[in-house]
């Protein structure tokens, strides 16, 4: 292969600044590769070809770039950060690092078009390219924190990061449960297409499990002479112990597991119990498509069933203290918020019987 086939070439060769610009080259085990960093982020002619020749000098000279990211505001966090390192947790430090290298990539491509990189830049860019207030505001929590640190050990003064202030959390939307009309609508549809989901739909209804939780409980978990379903540390969630009650109406349903082997999963191939653990997403699936078949919603899915039990039960009074416990809340603060989000709070009584002065 020709040696001039290895160095770095831009494209478009004609400059058009309506496709998509990149850098090409081949490694050196004859490999064709692509660089792209900044170049389509950028709105003139003039910062483009400055990237390009930043990516073009990364390609060919690996070595002193590193020695360049190790110079400024970045390189420092860098340090900083591997200085802490020893004392992080590995997922920590997986989060904060992914965190650091994409402000680093960013820093000093910036850096590269001007001399200084003016406070809120960043967070305006990320802003800029569509990320979600929550990944923003974690993003910045992070780097703010890191600088803060610098700020304590005399190597910054300002914190660029300060500047913008931190959004507030966008709390995330529940799924809807279903109302009493839907509920008849779905059965039905299920018992007629698929009675095994129905099945599976009455475990998340009155035990509160969730799918991942389902495909994973075996018929010897079924504890018959105590009405209780036995969750153990490697099936449940939160790698805790739990045990559900079973409620009345739930209990003819489910006699029919007692018949099968012990080691059986509940939920296996062929609509049955069976020695084969269903796929991750397998029941979900099924569920989903029967939802698109009935013009169901996004705001809706599978684990809707689990809302649906919660606040049906809420609405019987049952008291909340039990169904905190059968939902696997760990206080009775966190799941009173859950409540909220399913509406429990709508005041019927207060509608109804309020006294006319």
């Amino acid at each position: 292969m020709n040696k001039k086939n290895f160095a770095p070439t831009l494209f478009p060769l004609n400059r058009d600044m309506q496709k998509t610009w990149f850098v090409t080259y081949y490694d050196k085990a004859g490999r064709k590769l692509k660089k792209y960093g900044r170049l389509n982020h950028l709105q003139t002619l003039e910062e483009r070809l400055i990237e390009a020749e930043r990516l073009i000098q990364e390609i060919t000279a690996p070595d002193r770039i590193e020695k360049e990211r190790k110079i400024g505001l970045a390189g420092q966090m860098s340090d900083l950060l591997e200085y802490k390192r020893p004392f992080m947790r590995k997922k920590g430090y997986q989060s904060y690092s992914s965190v650091l290298k994409g402000f680093a990539r960013w820093y000093i491509s910036e850096a590269s078009l001007k001399k200084e990189v003016a406070q809120g830049d960043y967070i305006r860019y990320l802003h800029e390219i569509g990320l979600h207030k929550n990944t923003i505001r974690g993003k910045t929590m992070v780097l703010k924190g890191l600088v803060n640190q610098l700020i304590k050990k005399g190597l910054q003064t300002t914190n660029p990061f300060e500047e913008e202030p931190l959004q507030k959390k966008v709390k995330a939307q529940s799924k809807l449960p279903f109302t009493a009309n839907q509920v008849t609508r779905l059965k039905s549809y299920m018992l007629e297409h698929d009675s095994q989901l129905w099945d599976a739909v009455e475990f998340l209804y009155y035990l509160y499990l969730r799918p991942n939780e389902l495909r994973q409980l075996k018929i010897e978990d079924i504890m018959f002479e105590e009405w209780k379903v036995y969750l153990n540390g490697s099936v449940a969630k939160d790698a805790d112990v739990i045990y559900k009650a079973i409620p009345v109406p739930m209990r003819s349903h489910i006699l029919k597991y007692a018949s099968y082997p012990a080691n059986y999963y509940i939920f296996s191939e062929g609509g049955k119990p069976g020695a084969t653990m269903l796929s991750r997403d397998h029941i979900s699936k099924r569920h989903k498509k029967i939802m698109t078949a009935l013009n169901f919603g996004s705001r809706y899915s599978f684990y809707s069933w689990v809302h649906t039990g919660v606040k049906n039960a809420a609405m019987s009074n049952i008291p909340i203290k039990q169904l905190q416990l059968q939902k696997g809340h760990s206080d009775l603060k966190m799941f009173n918020e859950y409540l909220k989000d399913l509406r429990v709070d709508d005041c019927e009584q207060l509608i109804a019987d309020f006294p006319s002065i």
